[in-house]
Protein backbone atom coordinates (compact mmCIF):
# COMPACT_ATOMS: atom_id res chain seq x y z
CA UNK A 1 0.00 0.00 0.00
CA UNK A 2 2.94 2.01 0.80
CA UNK A 3 4.57 1.66 -2.45
CA UNK A 4 2.57 3.51 -4.55
CA UNK A 5 2.57 5.97 -2.28
CA UNK A 6 6.59 6.21 -2.40
CA UNK A 7 6.68 6.17 -6.18
CA UNK A 8 4.41 9.12 -6.32
CA UNK A 9 6.48 10.78 -4.31
CA UNK A 10 9.51 9.89 -6.15
CA UNK A 11 8.16 11.00 -9.44
CA UNK A 12 7.18 14.12 -8.31
CA UNK A 13 10.80 14.79 -6.66
CA UNK A 14 12.20 13.73 -10.01
CA UNK A 15 10.37 15.31 -12.10
CA UNK A 16 9.15 18.80 -10.63
CA UNK A 17 11.12 21.86 -11.27
CA UNK A 18 13.23 23.12 -8.95
CA UNK A 19 11.59 25.53 -6.38
CA UNK A 20 14.99 27.48 -6.06
CA UNK A 21 16.29 27.43 -10.06
CA UNK A 22 12.99 29.25 -11.02
CA UNK A 23 13.69 32.96 -11.80
CA UNK A 24 11.39 35.30 -9.51
CA UNK A 25 9.66 38.32 -11.88
CA UNK A 26 10.18 40.57 -8.92
CA UNK A 27 14.01 40.31 -8.87
CA UNK A 28 17.04 39.14 -10.65
CA UNK A 29 19.86 37.62 -8.57
CA UNK A 30 23.69 39.47 -8.53
CA UNK A 31 26.28 38.68 -6.56
CA UNK A 32 26.68 36.19 -3.29
CA UNK A 33 27.65 38.28 0.24
CA UNK A 34 28.97 36.52 3.29
CA UNK A 35 27.97 38.42 6.57
CA UNK A 36 30.15 37.59 9.69
CA UNK A 37 28.95 38.83 12.72
CA UNK A 38 31.38 39.62 15.30
CA UNK A 39 31.69 40.27 19.17
CA UNK A 40 34.83 41.78 19.90
CA UNK A 41 35.81 40.81 23.53
CA UNK A 42 35.94 43.52 26.24
CA UNK A 43 39.43 45.44 26.37
CA UNK A 44 40.50 44.06 22.65
CA UNK A 45 39.05 46.40 20.55
CA UNK A 46 42.34 47.96 19.65
CA UNK A 47 44.38 44.59 19.03
CA UNK A 48 41.51 43.61 17.03
CA UNK A 49 41.29 46.47 14.47
CA UNK A 50 45.34 46.43 14.42
CA UNK A 51 44.39 42.51 13.46
CA UNK A 52 42.13 43.71 10.43
CA UNK A 53 44.61 46.46 9.60
CA UNK A 54 47.79 44.55 9.39
CA UNK A 55 46.24 41.10 7.79
CA UNK A 56 42.55 41.45 6.80
CA UNK A 57 42.27 44.56 5.11
CA UNK A 58 45.55 43.55 2.73
CA UNK A 59 44.46 40.15 1.93
CA UNK A 60 40.68 41.10 1.47
CA UNK A 61 41.98 44.54 -0.83
CA UNK A 62 44.35 41.69 -3.00
CA UNK A 63 41.54 39.17 -3.37
CA UNK A 64 39.52 42.36 -4.56
CA UNK A 65 42.30 43.21 -7.02
CA UNK A 66 42.45 39.81 -8.20
CA UNK A 67 38.66 39.33 -8.79
CA UNK A 68 37.86 36.89 -6.27
CA UNK A 69 36.12 39.50 -4.18
CA UNK A 70 33.85 41.86 -6.03
CA UNK A 71 34.07 44.54 -2.65
CA UNK A 72 34.18 43.89 1.05
CA UNK A 73 33.47 45.98 3.65
CA UNK A 74 33.13 46.55 7.41
CA UNK A 75 30.65 48.31 9.56
CA UNK A 76 30.00 48.67 13.49
CA UNK A 77 26.92 48.16 15.54
CA UNK A 78 26.46 51.19 17.47
CA UNK A 79 23.85 49.47 20.15
CA UNK A 80 23.73 46.48 21.89
CA UNK A 81 21.15 43.28 22.61
CA UNK A 82 22.94 41.48 24.93
CA UNK A 83 26.40 41.04 26.37
CA UNK A 84 27.75 38.77 23.93
CA UNK A 85 25.72 40.34 20.75
CA UNK A 86 27.51 41.23 17.54
CA UNK A 87 29.10 44.28 17.02
CA UNK A 88 31.46 44.31 14.08
CA UNK A 89 29.93 43.00 10.27
CA UNK A 90 32.90 41.69 8.02
CA UNK A 91 30.81 41.62 4.15
CA UNK A 92 32.27 39.69 1.86
CA UNK A 93 30.52 39.92 -1.21
CA UNK A 94 31.68 37.50 -4.44
CA UNK A 95 30.93 37.81 -8.01
CA UNK A 96 28.69 34.67 -8.32
CA UNK A 97 28.21 31.34 -6.67
CA UNK A 98 30.75 29.56 -8.76
CA UNK A 99 33.07 31.89 -7.56
CA UNK A 100 32.76 30.09 -4.63
CA UNK A 101 33.80 26.84 -6.31
CA UNK A 102 37.98 27.97 -6.49
CA UNK A 103 37.67 30.56 -3.77
CA UNK A 104 39.56 28.55 -1.61
CA UNK A 105 42.68 27.31 -3.74
CA UNK A 106 43.12 30.93 -4.93
CA UNK A 107 42.39 32.34 -1.63
CA UNK A 108 44.94 30.10 -0.33
CA UNK A 109 47.80 31.40 -2.07
CA UNK A 110 46.96 35.15 -1.59
CA UNK A 111 46.97 34.45 2.04
CA UNK A 112 50.86 32.70 2.07
CA UNK A 113 51.88 35.63 -0.05
CA UNK A 114 50.98 37.85 2.70
CA UNK A 115 51.98 35.75 5.97
CA UNK A 116 55.19 34.08 4.40
CA UNK A 117 54.03 30.81 5.53
CA UNK A 118 50.93 28.26 6.50
CA UNK A 119 52.49 28.52 9.44
CA UNK A 120 52.57 32.31 10.55
CA UNK A 121 48.87 32.44 8.93
CA UNK A 122 47.44 29.75 11.40
CA UNK A 123 49.23 31.48 14.54
CA UNK A 124 47.27 34.91 12.80
CA UNK A 125 44.00 32.69 13.15
CA UNK A 126 44.76 31.69 16.63
CA UNK A 127 45.57 34.59 17.83
CA UNK A 128 42.47 36.51 16.21
CA UNK A 129 40.27 34.10 18.57
CA UNK A 130 41.69 35.95 21.61
CA UNK A 131 40.26 39.55 20.53
CA UNK A 132 37.27 38.12 19.34
CA UNK A 133 33.92 35.41 18.43
CA UNK A 134 32.23 34.85 15.63
CA UNK A 135 28.54 35.06 16.27
CA UNK A 136 27.16 34.26 13.36
CA UNK A 137 28.67 33.54 9.49
CA UNK A 138 26.10 33.40 6.49
CA UNK A 139 25.54 33.80 2.67
CA UNK A 140 22.93 35.69 1.15
CA UNK A 141 21.89 36.10 -2.42
CA UNK A 142 22.07 39.72 -3.08
CA UNK A 143 19.03 40.65 -5.43
CA UNK A 144 18.09 43.87 -7.79
CA UNK A 145 14.46 44.36 -6.91
CA UNK A 146 12.92 44.91 -10.71
CA UNK A 147 10.71 48.16 -11.79
CA UNK A 148 6.90 47.75 -11.62
CA UNK A 149 5.54 47.26 -14.97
Amino acid sequence: MHKPMAVAALALAVFAPPALAQQSPNTTPTTVTRVVLIHIKPGHADPFWADVRQHLKPVYDEEKRQGMLSNWSAATKPTQDGPDDWNVVLTLTYPNWAALDTFTTRADAVTLAHYGSAANRTAANNARIEHANIVANFLVRDQTVLPWK
